[in-house]
């Protein structure tokens, strides 16, 4: 039974951690998402052809994200940026939550690791798809580390996964990790290497079926393709880059990581290997592409729970004096105001971080607008950030590219990047795709060169400039 104070603190934290994952919606991909859960909804069909740009339109496009799509859709179709605000917090304290399961500590120490592990994911923490995929691989640890008993649940989980987001990839390399550390542990633990062994066979073969089981989508075995498509056209996307510890906000990553070195000589031996190989794995991951740093997060704080309970426990005992407690209805009474007024904190923040001006103040809505009201002729050439949002808002303009990096590929990204940067073959580029209108951040080099080339200047602000084709 939990005491008072422990589900004080579960209670606490959990507001806390929706309070840290509250989101303004800015995010550069919902807005793809949006477009094309709205898409679906008012044809009712899924999505499974590019009709959103001209430099792809109609090609084959593995929608590994249709069900979040809806979801996302029909949250925003309900209350708007509050509602999608709402989901991203209350997602994040709910994957959290069960992340705190795995954790056996000291109440206090608990939450303080549950707090930090949060904090750590985050910089990468907003309203996608992938959020759904963390999660996921929350639940899927929570099973393995619990019991792996009816080890038949991984076909559906996994058939759900693959209609949710492509990042059922991580739920594979999770069960790999621990698989592995199954086989490990088992030469260090003879006394108990068959049923080790066995366990680890077992999952093996149950992830081989799960493997299977990923086909059951809309887009079949093509799915698969996926993941490695987006490790190939994504090096120049920022969320594919290395965490740059410059930035204070990826700090806390670095205080798990030189906890866990501290903590690891109190570790009980033999070591917990399957937890050992998913933090050397999802740290080294985290390293390699700073979207994976929630998958840090949340693998590794099971395992510092462990390893800083096993020093506490090395500590020399101390006599302990009791203490007098409060009232119990003084005390029930200091709780819930304590639980309600932070309930109310966390509604407050989502509502006022939820304003549209506060998402329009990141996005060119003035030019946008005089799109709009002028509705320039021919193709549009467009900010790679801002592709998704020019579909939400221009739904009748194809685009040149949007964040869909898979779909695009190496080709039309480096095009991209060779236009805006102004290349020596910027111009024949645009002529190529018979583009008539830019619209840009105006620092990019090409926007003098299209003005000393005759290009017309119709909008300029702060954050955006629109050039038309003379």
């Amino acid at each position: 039974m939990k005491s008072d104070i422990q589900r004080l603190l579960t209670a606490l934290t959990f507001l806390l951690t929706a309070f840290l994952f509250s989101r303004t919606p800015i995010d550069a991909d919902l807005w793809w998402h949006l477009r094309a859960g709205q898409e679906m909804w008012t044809q009712k069909s899924i999505l499974l052809t590019d009709i959103f740009s001209y430099t792809r339109a109609g090609a084959p496009w593995v929608n590994a994200f249709w069900l979040s799509e809806l979801l996302l859709y029909g949250l925003y179709s309900l209350r708007k940026y509050f509602a999608l605000a709402a989901f991203v917090a209350l997602l994040g304290a709910l994957t959290f939550h069960v992340v705190s399961k795995n954790l056996k500590g000291n109440p206090f120490v608990d939450s303080f690791i549950l707090l930090l592990a949060v904090v750590t994911a985050a910089p990468i923490w907003g309203p996608r798809p992938q959020i759904l995929s963390f999660f996921l691989v929350a639940l899927l640890d929570l099973w393995l580390i619990r019991s792996s008993r009816r080890q038949w649940v991984l076909i559906p989980f996994f058939a759900l996964w693959a209609n949710l987001h492509g990042g059922w990839i991580w739920g594979f390399l999770l069960l790999a990790a621990h698989t592995a550390g199954l086989f490990v542990q088992s030469f260090f633990q003879p006394e108990e290497r068959i049923p080790l062994q066995r366990q680890a066979l077992h999952l093996l073969g149950w992830t081989a079926l799960s493997a299977l089981a990923v086909g059951l989508n809309p887009n079949g075995l093509a799915l698969w393709r996926l993941p490695f498509q987006q490790v190939n056209v994504s090096l120049q996307i920022q969320e594919w880059l290395s965490p740059d510890f410059h930035r204070v906000d990826f700090h806390p990553l670095l205080w798990m990581l030189f906890l866990l070195m501290l903590a690891a000589p109190f570790a009980k031996k033999p070591l917990n290997w399957p937890q050992v190989f998913k933090v050397l794995g999802f740290a080294y991951l985290t390293f390699v592409a700073q979207r994976n740093i929630a998958l840090f997060a949340i693998t590794a704080a099971p395992l510092l729970s462990e390893w800083i309970q096993a020093f506490i426990e090395s500590l020399p005992r101390r006599e302990s004096h009791p203490v007098k407690d409060l009232d119990p209805r003084l005390t029930s009474i200091l709780n819930g105001t304590l639980i309600v007024v932070l309930s109310l904190a966390v509604l407050g923040n989502l509502f006022l971080i939820s304003q549209p001006e506060r998402v329009d103040k990141n996005y060119p809505v003035a030019a946008v607008q005089w799109m709009q009201t002028h509705h320039p002729e021919g193709r549009l050439f467009n900010s790679y950030n801002w592709g998704g949002y020019l579909l939400w808002t221009l739904p009748e303009t194809p685009v040149f590219i949007d964040g869909r990096a898979d779909l695009y590929g190496d080709d039309l990204l480096n095009q991209w990047h060779a236009v805006v940067n102004a290349d020596k073959n910027a111009l024949s580029l645009l002529d190529q795709w018979d583009v008539k209108t830019v619209l840009l951040e105006p620092d990019w080099p090409i926007i003098e060169v299209l003005k000393s080339n005759g290009w017309k200047v119709e909008f300029e602000d702060k954050q955006a400039v629109i050039l038309i084709h003379p």
